[in-house]
């Protein structure tokens, strides 16, 4: 864990009290970090304390990024959008976390998605991506259009697209319903079932086979809703796990074949003249960030 080295120039009543007038930071933040008998140790002038840098720099995003970087999709006055690859967070947890798409437009100097929100780790971001799956990522850059998109979220965006390979000739193409129920620790997997129980939540899909070979099948899935896992969770219980899902089925691989193609909301589908394919996602670089799907399925 990295440390930064701090002197008091004051004496103070306990490290906690001291903590929260200089740095002004909260109760619980200080719980995070120190013992009960940490905080409440006097302080002298002149002691010094070794800080975590996570505490120190909390709410702050690292600058320096781990992992491939991604390429801006479209840029307007409202949004950001550009692929997430596989295998990255979409934003951190702590100062320390380097593998985020929030560290790269950080390390790129891309403010305007960043400095909105700023008492949330998740900054603009309209939508999360597991950090197993790959695909185009939102971005709100003022705090009016995060205001307007996530508070009404499931009605302005009209379609989501997502690639899928799973293993076998897929034949379960149509609309499903199935009920979620989380399980696990902190919620880890999601249980499904065909019926409505207590506590859980109702999660709808289309899925449309696009291609099979050797033994693979290429879907496309327009999702309904956003569940936690829904689309890894519900093909598994259709009977078709998503190559390289362990967690729910499917058979071991290099990454978890599935990919967010494309987004669209109310105020994109007024544009009828618009491109919409290529305004939200370019293909050639789309894929080629996510280990080219079609390349690899048609490898097989």
């Amino acid at each position: 864990m990295e440390t930064v080295d701090f002197q008091w120039l004051h004496d103070e009543k306990s490290t906690k009290e001291a903590l929260q007038a200089t740095l002004n930071c909260s109760g619980q933040l200080i719980k995070k970090h120190f013992n009960s008998k940490e905080q409440t140790r006097p302080i002298r002038a002149r002691d010094q304390i070794r800080l975590p840098l996570d505490f120190v720099n909390h709410m702050r995003i690292n600058p320096v990024f781990e992992g491939p970087s991604p390429l801006i999709l479209k840029e307007t006055s409202n949004y950001l959008a550009l692929p997430k690859p596989a295998c990255i967070h979409c934003h951190p947890l702590v100062y320390s976390d380097r593998d985020t798409l929030l560290n790269f437009l950080t390390q790129i100097q891309h403010w305007p998605a960043l400095n909105i929100n700023q008492n949330q780790y998740d900054r603009g971001l309209l939508y999360r991506l597991d950090f197993e799956t790959s695909g185009v990522i939102l971005l709100a850059k003022n705090e009016e259009f995060l205001s307007k998109m996530r508070m009404g979220f499931s009605t302005l965006m009209k379609r989501k697209f997502y690639w899928a390979i799973v293993d076998g000739n897929f034949n379960r193409e149509g609309e499903w319903t199935h009920y979620f129920r989380a399980s696990g620790e902190k919620g880890s997997k999601q249980l499904v079932s065909d019926s409505a129980n207590r506590d859980s939540q109702e999660g709808i899909l289309s899925v449309k086979k696009v291609m099979e070979s050797q033994g693979k099948s290429l879907v496309l899935i327009n999702l309904k809703h956003g569940l936690r896992h829904q689309i890894r969770a519900q093909l598994s219980h259709l009977g078709f796990p998503l190559l390289g899902d362990v967690l729910y089925g499917g058979k071991k691989n290099e990454r978890l074949f599935l990919h967010a193609l494309r987004y669209e909301w109310s105020e994109a589908l007024e544009d009828h003249h618009a491109d919409l394919f290529h305004l939200f996602f370019d293909l050639d670089r789309g894929l080629e960030m996510s280990h080219d799907m079609f390349g690899i399925f048609q490898s097989y």
